[in-house]
């Protein structure tokens, strides 16, 4: 993943904060996406082939609109870099966090089963 890239991805998490934290990881454990006004994202199986969004049958796809962003970006990750991002970002909250691990641990679980991660 380019830095741009890793950078937004940073972005939306810091939107969304640590007290959105756990229900993030909840909905995506779910296949569901989160947002906050400008900032949000949403799973491959939300859209249709038919949908001008439609991206591909497996991912993330992070959008950032204006004003959040000087103008509209959109990064989309296969499932497996998903997962190895989101484990950075899990780790660096869990430092800011720790009694949330078992939680946190639970839901990585339900991710890795959900979108077949091999590790």
């Amino acid at each position: 993943m380019d830095n741009k890239s890793k950078d937004l991805i940073n972005y939306f998490f810091q939107v969304m904060g640590d007290e959105h934290f756990l229900r993030i990881l909840d909905k995506f454990s779910n296949g569901e996406g989160y947002g906050i006004e400008n900032v949000w994202c949403v799973f491959a199986d939300d859209y249709e082939e038919w949908e001008d969004d439609y991206f591909g049958d497996e991912g993330i796809a992070f959008y950032f609109d204006y004003p959040a962003v000087k103008e509209d970006e959109e990064v989309i990750l296969d499932y497996e870099n998903f997962y190895k991002y989101l484990n950075k970002i899990v780790d660096q909250y869990l430092e800011r966090h720790p009694e949330n691990k078992p939680d946190v641990e639970e839901y990585m679980q339900k991710i890795i089963d959900k979108y077949n991660i091999k590790l």
